[in-house]
């Protein structure tokens, strides 16, 4: 009985390589995940820019 197999088309000679792509990709996927910044949007609001109400104070006049 001859195998039916062909060469070209197997598979195993590099699934050593195609591992090293999957850990190289998902080490890339974990580290920009862990380096991912955030930041709060109510801390930097338009609210907190808005200081015309303290511009109109009274200075005291000295002698």
């Amino acid at each position: 009985m001859q195998p039916k197999k062909n060469d070209k088309v197997d598979l195993s000679k590099n699934s050593s390589l195609y591992f090293v792509i999957g850990l190289a990709l998902i080490l890339l996927i974990s580290w920009q995940a862990i380096e991912w910044k955030t930041y709060d949007k109510d801390l930097y609001g338009y609210e907190a820019l808005d200081v015309d109400e303290e511009d109109d104070e009274e200075i005291p006049i000295t002698k």
